[in-house]
């Protein structure tokens, strides 16, 4: 399945974060204090951050990277 550059994106940061848990449900928990309002340091260390943040801003759904992402760190083919 072919991904544009913005599901690009969103992938490699779930597979990233979500494959030494064995779960989708870490990165997702990130993404989410990365786009809440506080304005604290979550000292989360991630280099393409602002691209994870303007990818899942911009995209309508985030469905395809997702799914790839969990077939990915589940090992389903």
């Amino acid at each position: 399945m072919k991904l544009n550059a913005k599901e690009q994106v969103l992938y490699d940061f779930f597979v990233t974060f979500g494959k030494g848990v064995g779960s989708i449900g870490y990165p997702i928990a990130i993404l989410a204090v990365w786009t809440s309002n506080d304005t604290e340091d979550d000292g989360i260390v991630y280099p393409n951050k602002e691209k994870v943040i303007n990818a899942y801003c911009s995209l309508d759904g985030m469905d395809k990277p997702l799914y790839e992402a969990i077939k990915e760190i589940k090992g389903w083919k």
